[in-house]
């Protein structure tokens, strides 16, 4: 869930790169629409590959990998180039992911958006590099472009993580220091998202809701990273506990080259703090699968907006999030075919939150044809509480999913994905939203 400017929020207005792009304006943007469907027609034509096919289907490489249309990235390796760096310890990579929507009914608005996102990040092994154990660095740098589709559907919980205004920054920039197997610590900007309150099940989804429990105010993921301290720690097998401290506030513009990604955050000040535990299994007896359970505690210490018209210092919330896999064809554990579900539950003060309670879950299947092991679809319902101090029209809204997973070849993925939005934003007329997402990993 996106978080909202409660200053406009009050005022009756709704509030995951390396080009740098003025800001957009309100335009149907059909040109993302025309390459979409141009794109979309020439993978699925490519579908028929024989050499994709069979490289897909036995998971294994082939002597065509080598070929533009069945290498593992669009750049290819460089000519061996790439290979040498990752022997020394320097991976380089790249994806762009460009997406079109369409609101078709409800919500604020009848439109048709655009945008994209573009990514390159490094990582240093320093292990590798300066006999350092257990070192990494890493970096990426992200340019996002378009028109958020939250602005035409007005949705409270965010129909895809990715978007925001355009913005290019420094994403994350940080340091990971491993003692053994069992800590690390990891400093600098961060997606927090990529360690805390992950619903890994509901990854291939795209609304917000199903990738990070849905009242954590103040969370530093897309599109606000910030200045963190994590520290993780795994004695067993089963058990795991993790510790989180940034620097969440709009006054912390850390490596923001242009645009505006800090005005996500609800505080000018104050810091968030997260700690999670939970377990992880596999090859339960019955099962045969794979899973987890995730429960998080988290408070900020900023001095929040309440509904009332008056302040208050500090928030706290907590969430739970239940991942398993209820199928596999084998129990190997590198297979990926499968069903997968995820349960999530979140709290938070609805006194400053206009979610103030969430949950919902999803069922994804990975593979659900064997000649085409990469592929998924998924359905998935998210349900809303809006807090009654937010004086909206409507007590809730639900947010239902359903997409598949076209895995054109190593680097290409289309995803064509349908939402519907009931009571959208509390006070917005269902809104059905058509997406395509393409995705390319460079």
């Amino acid at each position: 869930m996106r978080s909202l400017d409660l200053d406009h929020f009050a005022a009756g207005a709704m509030n995951p790169r390396l080009v740098v792009h003025p800001p957009h304006h309100a335009s149907m943007d059909p040109w993302y629409w025309w390459l979409l469907a141009l794109v979309s027609g020439l993978a699925f034509a490519s579908m028929a590959s024989p050499a994709w096919a069979d490289q897909a289907a036995t998971n294994t490489p082939s002597s065509a990998q080598q070929g533009f249309w069945q290498r593992p990235t669009a750049t290819g390796d460089w000519g061996g180039r790439r290979t040498q760096l990752d022997d020394q310890g320097i991976s380089v990579g790249g994806s762009w992911a460009m997406e079109g929507f369409a609101n078709v009914q409800g919500g604020a608005a009848r439109s048709v958006v655009g945008a994209s996102t573009l990514d390159a990040n490094l990582t240093l092994d320093l292990k590798k590099l300066f006999g350092v154990t257990g070192g990494q660095f890493y970096i990426d740098l992200e340019d996002h472009a378009g028109r958020d589709p939250d602005e035409v559907v007005g949705d409270l919980q965010t129909i895809d993580k990715l978007n925001w205004t355009p913005y290019f920054q420094a994403f994350e920039f940080w340091y990971q220091q491993s003692f053994g197997d069992k800590l690390r610590i990891k400093i600098g900007k961060v997606d927090a998202n990529s360690n805390l309150s992950i619903i890994d099940n509901g990854l291939d989804f795209l609304d917000a809701s199903t990738q990070v429990t849905g009242t954590l105010l103040g969370f530093t993921t897309t599109p606000d990273p910030m200045p963190t301290v994590d520290i993780f720690y795994t004695p067993n097998s089963l058990f795991y506990a993790a510790f989180s401290a940034a620097d969440s506030n709009q006054n912390q513009r850390f490596l923001d080259f242009y645009g505006k990604p800090w005005a996500i955050q609800p505080t000018r000040n104050g810091a968030l703090m997260i700690g999670e535990t939970g377990l992880t299994w596999s090859q339960i007896p019955d099962l045969a699968a794979d899973g987890n359970l995730r429960l998080g505690l988290w408070g900020h210490t900023g001095t929040f907006p309440r509904f009332d018209g008056r302040t208050q210092s500090g928030a706290q919330g907590y969430y739970v999030v239940f991942n398993q896999t209820l199928w596999k064809p084998s129990a190997d554990p590198r297979e990926m075919r499968g069903v997968r579900t995820f349960i999530d539950y979140a709290r938070t003060d609805g006194a400053v939150s206009p979610i103030d309670l969430s949950y919902g879950g999803g069922v994804a299947w990975t593979g659900p044809f064997a000649t085409r092991p990469l592929d998924g679809t998924g359905v998935s319902a998210e349900y809303a509480h809006i807090s009654a101090g937010a004086g909206l029209r409507y007590p809730y809204e639900l947010l239902l999913e359903g997409f598949y997973n076209v895995q054109v070849n190593p680097w290409l993925v289309l995803k064509p994905d349908v939402q519907y939005v009931v009571h959208s934003g509390g006070r917005y007329p269902n809104a059905l939203v058509g997406i395509l997402q393409m995705l390319v990993t460079f």
